[in-house]
């Protein structure tokens, strides 16, 4: 995690970006947090996508059971397959078509066969998770978002965010808006429904930072200079 904020503030520095929205996706929604502890002025908004400062083990149990663990598939078809098979109990109303989709998100044709879209070794970072006992909370890293907009998006099958934390996470943070998605799991999809929601969310972000960019700029002085 250390690296990839390090990877993030280099990225923001090259592309003089002073404030950004962060949109989090589950171990994005992680970095965004640190980001917070570390470097709070280059955060606007955030956008928590099925993660909070509550990581259920149950679904990291089930993350490790398959992260660098897929089989190959044959053709994007046979991968599709792959993953309703392993994923219909959080997705229980996803499409042929939407698996298809999914699949060509998590495989790439790489000298004519399928392989993973992603970095297996990340495999080593959930080496030493013990399962059996929680994982450390994240309450004062997300507590760092409280003086900027936040957004939740949680899927109402979701086995990483669960409906309690979501509700903490408001109680302390009381101007959180937060989504339910139905019908899916960690993490849910950005379609019809969320995407407007977060462009609605980005344009709050905009105007919030544009309002307290205005607050600190002193009052214009008039000053009448010596006739002589």
């Amino acid at each position: 995690m250390a690296v990839e904020l390090g990877d993030v503030v280099t990225v923001l520095t090259a592309l003089g970006i002073g404030a950004a929205v962060f949109v989090g996706s589950s171990r994005g929604g992680i970095l965004t947090m640190l980001l917070a502890v570390a470097h709070p002025t280059s955060i606007a908004g955030a956008v928590l996508h099925d993660i909070g400062p509550v990581i259920e083990p149950k679904g990291v149990a089930r993350i490790k059971s398959y992260v660098g663990k897929l089989p190959q598939p044959r053709s994007f078809a046979e991968g599709a397959e792959v993953l309703r098979r392993l994923f219909d109990a959080q997705f229980p109303k996803l499409t042929p078509e939407q698996w298809l989709a999914a699949a060509k998100h998590t495989w790439k044709t790489d000298d004519g066969e399928l392989v993973p879209t992603y970095d297996i070794r990340l495999t080593r970072t959930l080496g030493d998770v013990d399962i059996e006992r929680p994982l450390p909370t994240m309450w004062n890293e997300f507590e760092a978002l409280s003086r900027v907009p936040v957004l939740v998006i949680r899927g109402a099958n979701s086995d990483i965010l669960s409906a309690h934390t979501v509700a903490a996470m408001g109680a302390r943070h009381p101007a959180m808006e937060d989504i339910v998605v139905p019908d899916q799991g960690h993490v849910p999809s950005f379609d019809s429904d969320t995407i407007p929601a977060i462009a609605a969310f980005v344009v709050k972000c905009e105007d919030k930072l544009k309002e307290v960019r205005h607050r600190r700029v002193p009052p214009l002085c008039v000053t009448r200079a010596p006739s002589n």
